[in-house]
Protein backbone atom coordinates (compact mmCIF):
# COMPACT_ATOMS: atom_id res chain seq x y z
CA UNK A 1 0.00 0.00 0.00
CA UNK A 2 1.55 3.45 -0.90
CA UNK A 3 1.06 5.53 2.47
CA UNK A 4 1.19 9.19 2.04
CA UNK A 5 2.99 9.23 5.35
CA UNK A 6 5.71 7.69 7.20
CA UNK A 7 4.73 7.95 10.69
CA UNK A 8 7.82 7.95 13.05
CA UNK A 9 7.50 8.29 16.75
CA UNK A 10 7.19 11.67 17.14
CA UNK A 11 4.61 12.23 14.82
CA UNK A 12 1.39 12.71 17.24
CA UNK A 13 3.59 15.20 19.44
CA UNK A 14 1.66 18.61 19.56
CA UNK A 15 3.11 21.30 17.56
CA UNK A 16 5.29 23.97 19.17
CA UNK A 17 5.18 26.69 16.37
CA UNK A 18 3.80 27.04 12.52
CA UNK A 19 6.59 25.52 11.29
CA UNK A 20 6.29 22.40 13.11
CA UNK A 21 3.18 22.10 11.30
CA UNK A 22 3.88 22.84 7.79
CA UNK A 23 6.78 20.04 7.94
CA UNK A 24 4.24 17.97 9.49
CA UNK A 25 2.05 18.60 6.58
CA UNK A 26 4.78 18.37 3.88
CA UNK A 27 5.31 14.58 4.48
CA UNK A 28 1.93 14.30 2.56
CA UNK A 29 1.11 13.84 -1.08
CA UNK A 30 0.81 17.48 -1.94
CA UNK A 31 -0.98 17.18 -6.03
CA UNK A 32 -0.55 21.01 -5.98
CA UNK A 33 3.27 20.11 -6.35
CA UNK A 34 3.47 16.97 -8.39
CA UNK A 35 1.10 15.24 -10.00
CA UNK A 36 0.49 11.73 -8.54
CA UNK A 37 -1.90 8.90 -9.01
CA UNK A 38 -4.57 8.66 -6.43
CA UNK A 39 -8.50 7.68 -7.11
CA UNK A 40 -9.68 10.51 -5.40
CA UNK A 41 -12.79 10.44 -3.49
CA UNK A 42 -14.93 12.39 -0.52
CA UNK A 43 -14.53 9.25 1.87
CA UNK A 44 -11.18 10.61 3.19
CA UNK A 45 -11.91 13.53 4.22
CA UNK A 46 -15.63 12.54 5.44
CA UNK A 47 -13.73 10.05 7.43
CA UNK A 48 -11.54 12.90 9.06
CA UNK A 49 -14.04 15.30 9.62
CA UNK A 50 -16.45 13.18 11.51
CA UNK A 51 -13.46 12.42 13.63
CA UNK A 52 -13.73 16.35 14.63
CA UNK A 53 -18.00 15.76 14.87
CA UNK A 54 -18.05 17.49 11.62
CA UNK A 55 -17.01 21.47 12.17
CA UNK A 56 -18.09 22.43 8.64
CA UNK A 57 -21.85 22.32 9.51
CA UNK A 58 -20.79 24.64 12.65
CA UNK A 59 -21.61 27.82 10.15
CA UNK A 60 -23.08 28.72 7.16
CA UNK A 61 -20.91 28.84 3.56
CA UNK A 62 -20.70 29.57 0.20
CA UNK A 63 -19.02 27.27 -2.49
CA UNK A 64 -17.41 28.02 -4.98
CA UNK A 65 -15.63 26.31 -8.30
CA UNK A 66 -14.61 27.25 -11.88
CA UNK A 67 -11.51 27.10 -14.06
CA UNK A 68 -10.68 31.01 -13.62
CA UNK A 69 -12.23 33.82 -11.35
CA UNK A 70 -13.30 31.20 -8.40
CA UNK A 71 -10.38 32.82 -5.86
CA UNK A 72 -11.90 36.31 -6.79
CA UNK A 73 -15.88 35.65 -6.37
CA UNK A 74 -14.79 34.48 -3.39
CA UNK A 75 -12.85 37.36 -2.13
CA UNK A 76 -15.68 39.22 -2.97
CA UNK A 77 -18.66 37.01 -1.26
CA UNK A 78 -16.08 37.31 1.95
CA UNK A 79 -15.88 41.01 1.65
CA UNK A 80 -19.52 41.36 0.99
CA UNK A 81 -20.34 39.54 4.16
CA UNK A 82 -18.19 41.08 6.37
CA UNK A 83 -19.79 44.81 5.30
CA UNK A 84 -22.54 43.17 6.14
CA UNK A 85 -21.48 42.44 9.91
CA UNK A 86 -21.12 38.59 9.61
CA UNK A 87 -17.65 36.83 10.82
CA UNK A 88 -16.48 35.21 7.60
CA UNK A 89 -13.35 32.67 6.93
CA UNK A 90 -12.22 32.52 3.62
CA UNK A 91 -10.85 29.71 2.43
CA UNK A 92 -8.32 29.86 -1.17
CA UNK A 93 -5.51 28.39 -2.84
CA UNK A 94 -2.80 28.70 -3.51
CA UNK A 95 -1.00 30.86 -1.35
CA UNK A 96 1.39 33.05 -2.80
CA UNK A 97 3.95 34.25 0.23
CA UNK A 98 2.47 32.56 3.46
CA UNK A 99 0.77 29.63 3.80
CA UNK A 100 -1.83 31.49 6.00
CA UNK A 101 -3.58 33.22 2.85
CA UNK A 102 -5.43 29.75 2.13
CA UNK A 103 -7.01 30.09 5.99
CA UNK A 104 -8.28 33.70 6.53
CA UNK A 105 -10.46 35.60 8.25
CA UNK A 106 -11.34 37.55 5.26
CA UNK A 107 -8.28 37.87 3.95
CA UNK A 108 -6.61 38.81 6.97
CA UNK A 109 -4.59 36.14 9.08
CA UNK A 110 -6.01 35.09 12.42
CA UNK A 111 -3.56 35.25 15.05
CA UNK A 112 -0.56 32.95 15.25
CA UNK A 113 -2.07 31.46 18.75
CA UNK A 114 -5.54 30.68 16.99
CA UNK A 115 -3.53 28.88 13.83
CA UNK A 116 -1.70 27.05 16.12
CA UNK A 117 -4.70 25.68 18.17
CA UNK A 118 -5.95 24.16 15.61
CA UNK A 119 -2.99 22.95 14.12
CA UNK A 120 -2.34 21.22 17.14
CA UNK A 121 -5.91 19.57 17.16
CA UNK A 122 -5.64 18.48 13.86
CA UNK A 123 -2.10 16.90 13.90
CA UNK A 124 -3.10 15.21 17.37
CA UNK A 125 -6.81 13.91 16.02
CA UNK A 126 -5.06 12.49 12.66
CA UNK A 127 -2.38 11.33 13.64
CA UNK A 128 -3.16 7.93 15.27
CA UNK A 129 -5.54 7.27 12.59
CA UNK A 130 -3.23 8.14 9.76
CA UNK A 131 -0.50 5.89 11.89
CA UNK A 132 -2.97 2.71 10.87
CA UNK A 133 -2.98 1.13 7.63
CA UNK A 134 -6.11 -0.27 6.96
CA UNK A 135 -7.79 3.41 7.60
CA UNK A 136 -8.13 6.28 4.99
CA UNK A 137 -4.58 8.27 4.23
CA UNK A 138 -5.17 11.84 3.56
CA UNK A 139 -3.55 13.71 1.38
CA UNK A 140 -1.88 17.39 2.12
CA UNK A 141 -4.86 18.73 0.52
CA UNK A 142 -7.52 17.19 2.55
CA UNK A 143 -5.52 17.95 5.89
CA UNK A 144 -5.32 21.43 4.81
CA UNK A 145 -9.05 21.27 4.29
CA UNK A 146 -10.13 19.68 7.82
CA UNK A 147 -7.49 22.28 9.44
CA UNK A 148 -9.28 25.24 7.48
CA UNK A 149 -13.16 23.33 8.97
CA UNK A 150 -11.41 23.01 12.24
CA UNK A 151 -10.08 26.90 12.82
CA UNK A 152 -13.16 28.36 11.32
CA UNK A 153 -15.47 26.50 14.26
CA UNK A 154 -12.88 27.13 17.08
CA UNK A 155 -12.98 30.83 16.20
CA UNK A 156 -17.04 30.91 15.90
CA UNK A 157 -17.54 31.99 12.37
CA UNK A 158 -20.84 33.50 11.01
CA UNK A 159 -20.16 32.46 7.50
CA UNK A 160 -17.07 30.24 5.18
CA UNK A 161 -16.49 30.86 1.56
CA UNK A 162 -14.89 27.97 -0.08
CA UNK A 163 -13.21 28.09 -2.75
CA UNK A 164 -12.59 24.27 -4.21
CA UNK A 165 -8.90 22.96 -5.24
CA UNK A 166 -9.47 21.44 -8.12
CA UNK A 167 -12.70 19.75 -9.99
CA UNK A 168 -15.53 20.40 -7.46
CA UNK A 169 -16.93 16.56 -7.64
CA UNK A 170 -14.28 14.92 -5.56
CA UNK A 171 -12.39 17.87 -3.98
CA UNK A 172 -12.32 18.04 -0.53
CA UNK A 173 -14.14 20.97 0.17
CA UNK A 174 -17.30 19.14 -1.46
CA UNK A 175 -18.26 17.87 1.58
CA UNK A 176 -19.56 21.48 2.83
CA UNK A 177 -23.53 22.09 2.87
CA UNK A 178 -23.00 25.73 1.57
CA UNK A 179 -26.44 28.30 1.55
CA UNK A 180 -25.20 28.96 -2.25
CA UNK A 181 -23.17 27.42 -5.03
CA UNK A 182 -21.52 29.56 -7.68
CA UNK A 183 -19.47 28.56 -10.58
CA UNK A 184 -17.31 30.65 -12.55
CA UNK A 185 -15.96 30.24 -15.97
CA UNK A 186 -14.64 26.78 -17.42
CA UNK A 187 -11.38 26.16 -19.35
CA UNK A 188 -9.91 23.07 -20.02
CA UNK A 189 -7.03 22.69 -17.21
CA UNK A 190 -6.10 19.45 -15.05
CA UNK A 191 -6.85 17.59 -17.77
CA UNK A 192 -5.50 14.71 -16.57
CA UNK A 193 -7.62 14.35 -13.44
CA UNK A 194 -11.09 16.42 -15.03
CA UNK A 195 -11.35 14.97 -18.38
CA UNK A 196 -9.97 16.17 -21.81
CA UNK A 197 -13.30 17.63 -22.92
CA UNK A 198 -15.03 21.27 -21.68
CA UNK A 199 -18.53 19.08 -20.91
CA UNK A 200 -16.25 16.77 -18.92
CA UNK A 201 -14.67 19.04 -17.12
CA UNK A 202 -17.99 20.85 -16.72
CA UNK A 203 -19.44 17.33 -14.88
CA UNK A 204 -16.48 17.78 -12.52
CA UNK A 205 -17.22 21.22 -11.49
CA UNK A 206 -21.05 21.04 -11.54
CA UNK A 207 -20.55 18.06 -8.73
CA UNK A 208 -20.43 20.93 -6.34
CA UNK A 209 -24.38 21.84 -6.97
CA UNK A 210 -26.58 20.20 -4.18
CA UNK A 211 -30.68 19.40 -3.70
CA UNK A 212 -32.30 22.76 -3.39
CA UNK A 213 -29.26 24.87 -2.88
CA UNK A 214 -29.47 28.26 -5.31
CA UNK A 215 -27.32 27.81 -8.04
CA UNK A 216 -25.32 31.66 -9.30
CA UNK A 217 -23.77 30.98 -12.84
CA UNK A 218 -21.31 33.10 -14.77
CA UNK A 219 -21.13 33.36 -18.74
CA UNK A 220 -19.95 30.00 -20.02
CA UNK A 221 -19.62 28.12 -23.20
CA UNK A 222 -22.83 26.64 -24.11
CA UNK A 223 -21.04 23.10 -23.69
CA UNK A 224 -20.37 23.75 -20.38
CA UNK A 225 -23.91 25.31 -19.63
CA UNK A 226 -25.66 22.56 -20.88
CA UNK A 227 -23.94 20.53 -18.04
CA UNK A 228 -24.73 23.09 -15.31
CA UNK A 229 -28.32 23.67 -15.95
CA UNK A 230 -29.31 19.69 -16.62
CA UNK A 231 -27.36 19.01 -13.45
CA UNK A 232 -29.51 21.82 -11.42
CA UNK A 233 -32.56 20.94 -12.80
CA UNK A 234 -32.07 17.11 -11.64
CA UNK A 235 -31.29 17.96 -8.11
CA UNK A 236 -34.06 20.78 -7.90
CA UNK A 237 -31.35 23.35 -7.68
CA UNK A 238 -32.85 26.79 -8.38
CA UNK A 239 -30.21 28.07 -11.08
CA UNK A 240 -29.46 31.99 -12.13
CA UNK A 241 -27.61 32.91 -15.18
CA UNK A 242 -25.43 36.13 -15.04
CA UNK A 243 -26.34 37.37 -18.60
CA UNK A 244 -29.88 36.71 -17.27
CA UNK A 245 -29.76 38.68 -14.68
CA UNK A 246 -28.01 42.24 -15.77
CA UNK A 247 -28.72 44.57 -18.56
CA UNK A 248 -25.49 46.25 -18.93
CA UNK A 249 -22.24 45.81 -17.53
CA UNK A 250 -19.64 49.22 -18.18
CA UNK A 251 -16.21 49.20 -16.77
CA UNK A 252 -13.05 51.05 -17.38
CA UNK A 253 -9.53 51.32 -16.43
CA UNK A 254 -8.13 53.54 -14.07
CA UNK A 255 -5.08 53.90 -12.08
CA UNK A 256 -6.81 52.81 -8.96
CA UNK A 257 -8.76 49.80 -10.78
CA UNK A 258 -11.34 48.86 -12.25
CA UNK A 259 -14.57 51.22 -12.39
CA UNK A 260 -17.93 49.09 -12.82
CA UNK A 261 -21.27 50.15 -13.45
CA UNK A 262 -23.65 47.18 -13.36
CA UNK A 263 -27.67 47.69 -14.16
CA UNK A 264 -29.52 44.26 -13.20
CA UNK A 265 -32.99 43.75 -15.10
CA UNK A 266 -36.24 44.96 -13.78
CA UNK A 267 -37.32 42.11 -15.68
CA UNK A 268 -35.92 39.12 -13.68
CA UNK A 269 -36.54 38.51 -10.12
CA UNK A 270 -33.13 38.46 -8.85
CA UNK A 271 -32.50 41.76 -10.61
CA UNK A 272 -35.14 42.97 -9.32
CA UNK A 273 -34.05 43.06 -5.56
CA UNK A 274 -31.46 45.79 -6.64
CA UNK A 275 -33.04 49.48 -6.49
CA UNK A 276 -30.78 51.30 -8.30
CA UNK A 277 -27.30 50.46 -10.79
CA UNK A 278 -24.30 49.45 -8.66
CA UNK A 279 -21.29 51.85 -9.12
CA UNK A 280 -17.79 50.94 -7.64
CA UNK A 281 -14.05 50.71 -8.04
CA UNK A 282 -12.60 47.27 -7.45
CA UNK A 283 -8.78 47.33 -6.46
CA UNK A 284 -8.71 44.19 -9.28
CA UNK A 285 -7.51 45.39 -12.86
CA UNK A 286 -8.80 42.93 -15.15
CA UNK A 287 -11.70 43.22 -17.06
CA UNK A 288 -13.27 39.98 -16.04
CA UNK A 289 -13.16 41.44 -12.61
CA UNK A 290 -16.18 43.38 -13.85
CA UNK A 291 -18.12 40.52 -14.24
CA UNK A 292 -17.22 38.52 -10.91
CA UNK A 293 -17.92 41.70 -9.40
CA UNK A 294 -21.95 41.17 -11.11
CA UNK A 295 -21.80 37.79 -9.98
CA UNK A 296 -20.98 37.83 -6.28
CA UNK A 297 -23.34 41.03 -5.82
CA UNK A 298 -25.97 39.19 -7.64
CA UNK A 299 -25.17 35.97 -5.00
CA UNK A 300 -25.13 38.08 -1.87
CA UNK A 301 -28.59 40.30 -2.83
CA UNK A 302 -29.94 36.85 -3.47
CA UNK A 303 -29.19 35.88 0.19
CA UNK A 304 -29.90 38.99 1.36
CA UNK A 305 -32.01 41.11 -0.11
CA UNK A 306 -32.35 43.68 1.95
CA UNK A 307 -28.88 44.45 1.69
CA UNK A 308 -28.54 48.27 0.58
CA UNK A 309 -26.48 49.41 -2.48
CA UNK A 310 -24.53 50.86 -0.85
CA UNK A 311 -23.05 48.17 1.32
CA UNK A 312 -22.49 45.87 -1.70
CA UNK A 313 -20.69 48.58 -3.31
CA UNK A 314 -18.40 49.25 -0.18
CA UNK A 315 -17.80 45.53 0.33
CA UNK A 316 -16.98 44.89 -3.33
CA UNK A 317 -14.35 47.69 -3.08
CA UNK A 318 -12.14 45.84 -0.61
CA UNK A 319 -12.26 42.37 -2.19
CA UNK A 320 -8.52 41.89 -3.36
CA UNK A 321 -5.94 38.80 -3.47
CA UNK A 322 -2.25 38.33 -3.92
CA UNK A 323 -1.19 38.05 -7.40
CA UNK A 324 -4.14 38.88 -9.34
CA UNK A 325 -2.61 41.62 -11.63
CA UNK A 326 -0.78 43.03 -8.73
CA UNK A 327 1.08 45.74 -9.00
CA UNK A 328 4.56 45.91 -7.40
CA UNK A 329 5.95 49.50 -8.89
CA UNK A 330 4.47 51.75 -10.95
CA UNK A 331 7.58 53.71 -12.05
CA UNK A 332 7.94 51.53 -13.39
CA UNK A 333 5.06 49.70 -13.89
CA UNK A 334 5.96 46.02 -12.70
CA UNK A 335 2.72 43.46 -12.48
CA UNK A 336 2.49 40.28 -11.26
CA UNK A 337 -0.23 37.77 -12.09
CA UNK A 338 -1.01 34.14 -11.67
CA UNK A 339 -3.07 33.92 -14.57
CA UNK A 340 -2.92 30.43 -15.80
CA UNK A 341 -5.17 29.60 -18.56
CA UNK A 342 -5.51 31.34 -21.77
CA UNK A 343 -8.47 33.30 -21.04
CA UNK A 344 -6.53 34.17 -17.91
CA UNK A 345 -3.28 35.29 -19.44
CA UNK A 346 -5.45 37.03 -22.20
CA UNK A 347 -7.16 39.20 -20.24
CA UNK A 348 -3.87 40.02 -18.04
CA UNK A 349 -1.81 40.85 -21.04
CA UNK A 350 -5.13 43.02 -21.68
CA UNK A 351 -4.59 45.14 -19.18
CA UNK A 352 -1.22 45.62 -19.13
CA UNK A 353 -0.99 46.83 -22.36
CA UNK A 354 -4.25 49.10 -22.00
CA UNK A 355 -2.39 50.49 -18.95
CA UNK A 356 0.39 51.33 -21.15
CA UNK A 357 -1.45 52.39 -24.21
CA UNK A 358 -0.40 49.96 -26.50
CA UNK A 359 -3.05 47.99 -26.26
CA UNK A 360 -7.00 47.34 -26.66
CA UNK A 361 -9.41 45.12 -24.29
CA UNK A 362 -12.37 43.69 -26.47
CA UNK A 363 -15.58 44.22 -25.45
CA UNK A 364 -17.36 41.68 -24.39
CA UNK A 365 -20.55 40.13 -26.54
CA UNK A 366 -23.07 37.71 -25.79
CA UNK A 367 -26.92 38.00 -24.41
CA UNK A 368 -25.15 40.16 -21.69
CA UNK A 369 -24.34 43.62 -23.17
CA UNK A 370 -21.12 44.48 -21.68
CA UNK A 371 -19.16 47.71 -22.46
CA UNK A 372 -15.82 48.99 -21.61
CA UNK A 373 -16.30 52.57 -21.76
CA UNK A 374 -13.10 54.88 -22.77
CA UNK A 375 -10.47 55.46 -19.86
CA UNK A 376 -9.33 58.30 -18.19
CA UNK A 377 -6.81 59.16 -20.55
CA UNK A 378 -4.01 62.25 -21.31
CA UNK A 379 -2.70 61.42 -24.92
CA UNK A 380 -4.35 57.54 -24.76
CA UNK A 381 -2.53 56.59 -21.50
CA UNK A 382 -3.77 56.17 -18.37
CA UNK A 383 -1.99 58.38 -15.66
CA UNK A 384 -0.17 55.96 -13.90
CA UNK A 385 3.44 57.29 -12.93
CA UNK A 386 5.51 55.33 -15.61
CA UNK A 387 3.01 53.59 -16.73
CA UNK A 388 2.90 54.99 -20.56
CA UNK A 389 6.90 54.84 -21.19
CA UNK A 390 7.98 54.49 -24.79
CA UNK A 391 10.11 51.34 -23.79
CA UNK A 392 8.42 48.19 -25.12
CA UNK A 393 7.85 45.94 -21.94
CA UNK A 394 10.04 42.70 -20.63
CA UNK A 395 8.06 39.77 -20.00
CA UNK A 396 9.49 36.86 -17.69
CA UNK A 397 6.88 33.97 -18.48
CA UNK A 398 6.42 30.01 -16.64
CA UNK A 399 3.74 28.12 -16.69
CA UNK A 400 3.28 24.06 -15.31
CA UNK A 401 4.25 21.00 -17.11
CA UNK A 402 0.39 20.42 -17.98
CA UNK A 403 -0.42 23.43 -19.80
CA UNK A 404 0.06 24.41 -23.53
CA UNK A 405 2.51 27.19 -24.22
CA UNK A 406 1.88 27.15 -27.98
CA UNK A 407 -1.76 28.34 -26.56
CA UNK A 408 0.13 31.32 -24.72
CA UNK A 409 2.88 32.72 -26.97
CA UNK A 410 1.02 34.29 -29.54
CA UNK A 411 -0.78 36.66 -26.97
CA UNK A 412 2.56 38.64 -26.75
CA UNK A 413 3.61 38.72 -29.94
CA UNK A 414 4.85 42.43 -31.64
CA UNK A 415 4.70 43.51 -28.02
CA UNK A 416 7.71 43.46 -25.68
CA UNK A 417 11.47 43.61 -26.32
CA UNK A 418 13.10 41.24 -23.53
CA UNK A 419 11.71 37.70 -23.15
CA UNK A 420 12.68 35.55 -20.06
CA UNK A 421 11.24 32.31 -19.83
CA UNK A 422 11.70 30.03 -16.57
CA UNK A 423 10.21 27.39 -14.57
CA UNK A 424 7.58 28.75 -12.48
CA UNK A 425 9.70 27.99 -8.91
CA UNK A 426 11.38 24.62 -6.96
CA UNK A 427 7.37 23.60 -5.79
CA UNK A 428 5.72 23.03 -9.20
CA UNK A 429 7.07 20.98 -11.83
CA UNK A 430 7.53 23.36 -15.44
CA UNK A 431 8.78 21.92 -18.89
CA UNK A 432 11.06 24.24 -19.91
CA UNK A 433 12.21 22.80 -23.23
CA UNK A 434 8.49 22.39 -24.18
CA UNK A 435 7.65 26.21 -23.29
CA UNK A 436 10.59 27.57 -25.21
CA UNK A 437 10.16 25.02 -28.05
CA UNK A 438 6.67 27.00 -28.31
CA UNK A 439 7.82 30.88 -27.47
CA UNK A 440 10.73 30.31 -30.24
CA UNK A 441 8.66 29.04 -33.13
CA UNK A 442 5.68 31.83 -32.23
CA UNK A 443 8.88 34.57 -32.22
CA UNK A 444 11.06 33.12 -35.05
CA UNK A 445 10.60 36.32 -37.22
CA UNK A 446 10.53 38.78 -34.17
CA UNK A 447 14.21 39.58 -35.12
CA UNK A 448 14.35 42.59 -32.21
CA UNK A 449 13.15 40.36 -29.37
CA UNK A 450 15.71 39.41 -27.16
CA UNK A 451 14.91 35.65 -25.56
CA UNK A 452 16.56 34.46 -21.87
CA UNK A 453 15.60 30.67 -21.37
CA UNK A 454 17.26 29.52 -18.09
CA UNK A 455 15.79 27.31 -15.21
CA UNK A 456 17.34 29.46 -12.47
CA UNK A 457 14.18 31.33 -12.07
CA UNK A 458 15.89 33.53 -9.04
CA UNK A 459 18.38 34.71 -11.18
CA UNK A 460 16.09 35.26 -14.39
CA UNK A 461 13.66 37.11 -11.47
CA UNK A 462 16.53 39.21 -10.49
CA UNK A 463 17.76 40.18 -14.01
CA UNK A 464 14.64 41.11 -14.83
CA UNK A 465 13.77 43.46 -11.79
CA UNK A 466 17.24 44.91 -12.72
CA UNK A 467 17.13 45.93 -16.25
CA UNK A 468 13.15 47.14 -15.69
CA UNK A 469 14.44 49.79 -13.00
CA UNK A 470 17.69 50.24 -14.71
CA UNK A 471 15.99 51.11 -18.13
CA UNK A 472 12.61 52.81 -16.83
CA UNK A 473 11.04 49.32 -19.13
CA UNK A 474 7.66 47.96 -17.92
CA UNK A 475 7.19 44.61 -16.75
CA UNK A 476 4.98 41.81 -16.47
CA UNK A 477 5.44 38.46 -14.55
CA UNK A 478 2.81 35.88 -15.20
CA UNK A 479 1.98 32.51 -16.32
CA UNK A 480 1.79 30.54 -12.81
CA UNK A 481 0.65 31.62 -9.21
CA UNK A 482 4.14 29.90 -8.44
CA UNK A 483 6.09 32.16 -10.78
CA UNK A 484 3.92 35.23 -9.29
CA UNK A 485 4.90 34.24 -5.56
CA UNK A 486 8.72 33.63 -6.38
CA UNK A 487 8.54 37.09 -8.19
CA UNK A 488 7.23 38.42 -5.10
CA UNK A 489 9.58 36.76 -2.31
CA UNK A 490 12.59 38.51 -4.53
CA UNK A 491 11.53 41.64 -4.88
CA UNK A 492 10.84 42.26 -1.41
CA UNK A 493 14.14 40.26 -0.41
CA UNK A 494 16.10 42.35 -2.52
CA UNK A 495 15.09 45.36 -1.53
CA UNK A 496 13.83 46.58 -5.13
CA UNK A 497 10.66 48.33 -3.15
CA UNK A 498 12.68 50.85 -1.60
CA UNK A 499 14.29 51.49 -5.26
CA UNK A 500 12.92 54.69 -7.76
CA UNK A 501 14.11 55.73 -11.12
CA UNK A 502 14.42 59.15 -12.52
CA UNK A 503 11.95 61.18 -13.58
Amino acid sequence: MNRPFTSNPESAEPCENLNDFYRWLDGFINFEKRPHKKTFSLEVIGYYAALFSNPQTAYKCVHIAGSKGKGSVAAMLSALLTEAGSKTGLYTSPHVNDFRERITENGRFFSDSAYLEAFRSVRQGATPHIDKEEEPQPSWFELVTLTAFVLFRQEKLDWAVFETGMGGRLDATNIVRPELTVLTPIELEHCEYLGHTIPLIAAEKAGIIKGGIPVFCSRQQVSALEVFKERAAALNAPFFYLPDLIETIEHRLTPHGREVTVRFSTDHPVGALFKRPLRTVLPLFTPVQAENAALAAAAFKYRFPDAPEALIERGLSKAWLPARFQLLSTKPLIVIDGAHTHNSIQACADTFFSLLGSGSSSAYSGRTVIREAPSPAHSGTLSVAGASSNAKPILVFACAADKDPAGFAPIFLGKIARLYLTIPGSFKKGNLEKTAGAFTQVFKDEKDVVMTVSGDFNEVLKQAFHQSYAENRPLLITGSFYLAAEAQRIYSAEGFQDRETQA
